[in-house]
């Protein structure tokens, strides 16, 4: 995934602890607690990556372009190659194209922009699926009114919520993933695939919890820089930057008070 790749962490005395965690059978919270401490600053520097500031911007430039008449032209000003009246995983895929083709132009294609990108057209598609659809079927109008539905301050606090727990889940398991398998199987701390399953939907849980952290901030700071300002990339990397570290800040707490 990705030309560039994160550090490795297998040798390093954190990630040690992390797998003293799972010989010992830790559940899901407390072994993704400390796999953040071991990677805690790579997780900041997300924030700092082109292609995750890039994909949060254009989050939040879908959502404003739904509240104009001219959806698709809209879609089209901003970079979206869409057909004349979209569908939805019309939306869905020319996001996903053009933000590769913003990546592979300027040559920062990153595993985290990849994961934050896979994350975006996840959290935009559990928020505009059920929405587009009626009694009727799915139309241009229910699309488009799907979207603009995430313009307003309470939807794009939940569309930023999905949106950092998906990417968490996907941090934590692009380490994780190296070393949990490791552990299962009748001596390992996870006995079963089902288990291991198990375990997977525990820790997706959990980011989704603590995720619950940026919600609220998410909502205001998108209503008030939309409104006052207009969004621009730099400012959905500061954003970026702060949901993340409220964001390790919960995963920490929850894991002092456990």
């Amino acid at each position: 995934m990705g030309h560039l790749r994160l550090g490795n962490l297998h040798k390093t005395r954190r990630w040690m602890q992390v797998i003293g965690m799972l010989d010992a059978g830790a559940g899901a919270d407390e072994i993704a607690s400390g796999a953040l401490d071991a990677s805690e600053n790579a997780f900041f520097e997300a924030s700092h990556d082109l292609g995750f500031k890039y994909t949060v911007w254009l989050l939040t430039q879908v959502a404003l372009a739904a509240k104009k008449e001219g959806f698709r032209d809209e879609l089209v000003r901003i970079g979206l190659d869409v057909p004349k009246t979209p569908g939805l995983f019309d939306i869905l895929g020319a996001f996903t194209a053009h933000i590769d083709t913003r990546l592979d132009s300027e040559k920062t294609r990153t595993d985290i922009s990849e994961m934050c990108q896979l994350a975006a057209v996840e959290a935009l598609s559990e928020r505009c699926i059920e929405r587009s659809k009626t009694l009727f079927g799915v139309t241009p109008d229910t699309i488009r009114s799907a979207f603009k539905g995430l313009s307003t301050k309470k939807n794009f606090a939940l569309l930023a919520r999905d949106f950092f727990s998906r990417f968490t889940y996907r941090y934590l398991s692009y380490f994780l993933s190296r070393e949990v398998p490791k552990h299962v199987g009748p001596k390992g701390a996870l006995e079963t695939i089902d288990q291991h399953g198990s375990f997977n939907e525990a820790l997706a849980l959990y980011c989704r919890q603590s995720a619950e952290i940026v919600r609220e901030f998410s909502g205001g700071w998108y209503s008030k820089t939309a409104h006052q300002t207009g969004i621009t990339e730099d400012d959905a990397g500061r954003f970026a930057f702060v949901a993340l570290k409220k964001l390790a800040s919960e995963l920490k707490r929850e894991r002092a008070e456990a």
